[in-house]
């Protein structure tokens, strides 16, 4: 049987309003070989309708008492992949409330085992990103770590078998930490060690991640320790430097001028 590729992301407590721009642009980039799949949780019989009406796959995602949905969802993620995981030959793992695709995301992908987008800067330069880690895991880590590149662990894909272990770790490295929303900080920690230091493919060109090269009111902090160009935006498309289509722009909602584009596109009411 020939394999397919598949976009998943997981939410919580999200309506149709805040699940277009992500379910609609998915079905639109996707081709007849990708399956789009949501994991979710606390949410209504009338959403559910929407995204089966939309063809979007559902799995129930798993709760456990003391377990954050920022990193609960990637258990349920590992175990979609677990059962299913043998269908697929790429997988796209992104968040949901602020994403949306421009171009089929697989393209990218071929020929690597896992790829994971910069946020552009290094841990000491952001910080949000510092004080994330230093949460996380205290001096130690942050001081090895500082001078590493970060990455978001929003917008990630790969040979399915590794987007399925990499679920595994960030779930199993990510519960009963300090702080909840930590798997930001396990995944760069992942992504900074071995096997997944050799394993991983960085790119500047694959997500545009929006709330450290283009917010509009941190970019002027950001700018002098940006460590790759700015985006551009024009008539509807969010480009690299050289005018390369993002597949995926993620945190779109940083940015008042796509946010609005964002909108308008796809329906979206101000919330």
């Amino acid at each position: 049987m020939e394999k397919r590729n598949l976009i998943i992301g997981g939410f919580t407590n999200y309506g149709i309003n805040q699940l277009k721009p992500w379910v609609l642009s998915a079905k639109e980039v996707a081709d007849e070989k990708t399956d789009v799949v949501l994991v979710y949780a606390h949410t209504s019989k009338e959403t559910l309708d929407w995204l089966e009406e939309q063809g979007v796959l559902l799995w129930p995602m798993d709760t456990l008492p003391n377990v954050p949905p920022h990193v609960m969802r990637f258990h349920s993620l590992h175990e979609f992949l677990r059962i299913k995981g043998m269908e697929y030959d790429y997988v796209v793992a992104t968040d949901v409330k602020d994403v949306y695709f421009q171009t089929n995301p697989f393209d990218a992908l071929k020929g690597h085992k896992l790829v994971v987008a910069t946020e552009g800067l290094k841990y000491k330069d952001e910080s949000w990103g510092r004080e994330n880690l230093l949460q996380s895991y205290g001096p130690y880590v942050y001081e090895h770590f500082k001078e590493n590149e970060i990455y978001n662990v929003g917008t990630f894909g790969g040979k399915s078998d590794y987007v399925r272990d990499m679920f595994f770790h960030i779930y199993t490295n990510g519960t009963y930490r300090p702080i909840p929303i930590c798997d930001q900080a396990v995944f760069n920690v992942l992504i900074g060690t071995q096997p997944y230091k050799d394993i991983a493919y960085p790119t500047d060109n694959w997500a545009c991640e929006a709330g450290t090269v283009a917010d509009p009111s941190k970019i002027a902090q950001f700018r002098p320790n940006l460590l790759c160009y700015e985006p551009v935006f024009e008539n509807g498309i969010v480009y690299t430097h050289d005018r390369y289509v993002f597949p995926i722009v993620h945190q779109y909602d940083r940015v008042p001028e796509l946010k609005k584009f964002v909108q308008e596109k796809y329906g979206q009411e101000d919330e």
